[in-house]
Order: C-alpha cells, then structure tokens, then sequence
C-alpha cells in the first residue's frame, strides 16, 4: 500500500469515526429529550390517577406504577402524615414544590412532579440516572445500524480509493520499467491532472540530466581526442630521441620532449580543474572569502612563471573585499585568469590586476597587454576546447571554460573584452 493510499484511508476512517461519534452524540440528545417528556408525562398521568378520599384512603395505591421504571411514589394528608410511598430506596425526597422540579440529594439527582388533591399532596419522583440510561439504550439502537453501515462504507471507500489511484500505478510502473539510461521524458497522455505538474517537473529534470550527460559524453569524447595527440607526440619525441647521435639533436629533442610532456602535464590538471567543477557540491554551503587576499595568493603563486617570462604581474588596485562562495572554485578561477593572461602576454608586457567594490558587488578585474581576442571569438572563448584560430599549439582550449565554469559556481558574472589600447581584460563580478 503506498503512503497516498494509506492517507487516504486514514484520513476517511477517521471522518467515518467522528461523524458515527457525531450522530452518536446526536441521537442521544434527542433520545434524552425525547425520555425527558415521556416521563414528565408518565408522571403526571400517575399523579392525576391517584387522589385521596375524605378520610385518607388510597385509590388506585394497589397499582405496581414503579415497576422497572424506578418510580417512587409519596402522599401526604393530614399534615405532614404520609399516607402512602414506593420505597426502592433508603433516601426519598421531601415535600417538593409543586408542578416539576430538580432535586439533588446525596444518592443522585431526581425529577420530581408535586400536585394537590382534596387537601392532600400527591408526589411522584424519579432518579435521572435512570432516564439517561434509557437514553443511551435508545441512542445505542440507533447506533449498530450506523456501525454496521460505517463498515460498509469503508469497504466501498478502499475500493473507491484503489480504483481513483489506479492511474498512479500504471505511472509508477512506467517509471519502473524504464532503464537506467533511459532520459526520454515520461508520457503524461494518461497521468492525473493532481501528478501532472510532479511529472512534468520529472520531465524537466531528465532533459536536465540529459543535456548533462550529453556534456559528459562530448567532454570525454574531445579529452580522448585532445589528449591522443599530445601522447602522439611524445611517442615520436621519445623515439626520434632513442635515434639520434649527435649531441646538439639529441639536446633539441629533449627539449621538445619537456615542452611536450609540460602541456600534456598543463593538459591532465586542466581537465581535473574542469572534472572537479563539475563534480562540485551545490549543496555546500558558500563561505566568506576575503577576495583580496586569495588574489594576493594566486599572484604569488604565478609570480615564478610569469618572471621566467619577463612579465611584469602584480596589484594594480586591492580594496580589502569580501565576497562569498566556494574557496576552492575561487582559487581555480584566479589561477586560470592568470595562467591564461601570462600565457598569451608576449616578453616585456604586464598582467595587472584590481579587486574593487562597486554598488555591492565585489569586482576582480584581471587586464593583460597581449594580443586580445577577435570580437567575432569572444562568445566561443569559453567553450570547452576551443582555440581561437592563430593562437598556437600552446593551449589545450580549457583554461577559459574552466574560469567560466568556476564562475557558475561562485553565482559570479564573467565579462570578457577588449581593451582600447591592447589586450584582454577578464572581470568577475560576485553577488
């Protein structure tokens, strides 16, 4: 039985029970009301039958009134001389006002009806436990057909549930038999107008996954091919090395053997960046972040590099900034930024970069004096393995797509663009 269903029946069962409480309840007040009036009227009857004589005598006093009824009859003539009572009980009540009244006494509560006759008081009571208890068995009558009926009704409403919730077991068995790599969305021609909006948020979610594990499939399939060609390479660089003699080819293939084992290097930590951007937890919670000082960090990482190739790198502008989000996708982000900048900037250029704050927003600009990127480029730069035509084998295509990767990540803006005088400037805007 699914949770819906035992829901359902539940919550019905329930509302059976209190409506059979309620109708209880219900006929016992007018069963009561109903006891109530019969008696009061049974009772005057009895005090209109029995009158005195003259002399005291008792007419009608041989008549068994009290029978199972629990009635106490009293008379009094001559004062306070009692001529005549049904004794079912050690304590009796007194002279009562006369017509109806309420007496409570220490054996319970009565009804009692006084009139007067020929100078006597005739007194008829009645203990008002007695009349509830008849209203309960009346009100208990009425109660076993209902029972009975409560029963019925609860199988008709498990059937009822069952046949209104069969739609949802023709879904969830659709769902059940697809396979595991099945992403094509789920049919809603038969679904329940009260699942359709959970089904099309299914839907949604597989085009999601689909398009995810699309990306997946095509990043594994241009890694495979990015990557063969470095090894290519290196293959021949090793054998043309095993095959030379002289000293100065031997020297220039091992040279060209290191550069090529560098950018296979560059290559596999570029795509474990990428990897581990994609695999980052979105639920993690964002940290605060001091901007400034991770940008001092990832200079003083990239100072080395940048040195060996006479750039000029350091601050420009940091504001102490503080923004919030992953640590480590800041650091990749930054790390990227720069090795792409120094990279791409010829000898003797510069790299500079400001961490600034403007209207809210924490703001990282990182600006190089290279060759820039054609206008007609800038909207590719960023996809996975795409170089910009003419810019050489010394890029593998990732370090752009991982910034904008890391981007995503931080809930940050990434701006490319072309400075007027030269160059690329890269800004991060951060929430």
């Amino acid at each position: 039985m699914t949770g819906i269903r035992r829901r359902l029946l539940s919550l019905l069962g329930t509302l059976i029970v209190v409506v059979s409480a309620l109708q209880f309840g219900v006929s016992f007040t007018a069963a009561l009301d109903q006891t109530n009036r019969l008696f009061d009227e049974q009772m005057r009857q009895i005090a209109h039958t029995l009158r005195l004589s003259k002399d005291g005598t008792v007419f009608g006093a041989d008549q068994d009134f009290h029978t199972e009824y629990d009635l106490v009859i009293q008379m009094w003539h001559a004062g306070q001389v009692t001529v005549y009572e049904e004794r079912q009980h050690r304590m009796l009540p007194l002279r009562a006002p006369f017509g109806y009244s309420n007496i409570t006494l220490a054996n319970g509560e009565w009804r009692v009806y006084a009139a007067q006759y020929h100078g006597g008081v005739v007194q008829v009571a009645q203990k008002l436990s007695m009349r509830r208890q008849e209203a309960v068995n009346l009100a208990l009558h009425t109660l076993w057909p209902m029972l009975l009926l409560s029963l019925v009704l609860l199988a008709a409403m498990g059937w009822a549930v069952r046949f209104a919730l069969r739609p949802l077991d023709a879904v969830r068995a659709q769902i059940a038999s697809r396979d595991a790599t099945a992403l094509d969305p789920i049919a809603l021609d038969a679904a329940p107008a009260e699942v359709l909006p959970l089904l099309q948020a299914l839907n949604d979610l597989l085009a999601r996954v689909a398009d995810n594990v699309g990306l997946q499939r095509q990043f594994v399939a241009d890694a495979a091919h990015e990557l063969r060609s470095p090894l290519t390479v290196l293959r021949m660089q090793i054998q043309m090395l095993g095959g030379q003699q002289a000293e100065p080819e031997r020297l220039a293939s091992l040279a060209a053997l290191t550069a090529a084992i560098g950018r296979s290097s560059r290559m596999a930590q570029q795509l474990l960046g990428l990897a581990q951007q994609d695999a980052l937890d979105e639920s993690a919670s964002p940290a605060a972040i001091a901007l400034n000082e991770f940008a001092a960090a990832a200079i003083a990482e990239m100072a080395p590099f940048a040195a060996a190739r006479q750039i000029e790198l350091g601050f420009l502008d940091a504001l102490p900034v503080t923004v919030h989000g992953h640590a480590d996708s800041l650091m990749i982000l930054l790390r990227n930024l720069l090795d792409n900048a120094v990279r791409y900037t010829p000898a003797g250029g510069a790299v500079h970069i400001a961490v600034d704050s403007h209207h809210g927003h924490g703001v990282l600009t990182i600006a190089d004096s290279g060759p820039g990127i054609p206008e007609a480029e800038l909207p590719r730069v960023t996809d996975r393995f795409y170089r910009v035509p003419g810019s050489g084998d010394s890029g593998s295509g990732l370090g752009l797509s991982i910034v904008a990767a890391a981007a995503r990540h931080l809930n940050a803006r990434l701006e490319l663009r072309n400075a007027s005088s030269g160059g690329l400037v890269a800004k991060v805007v951060f929430p």
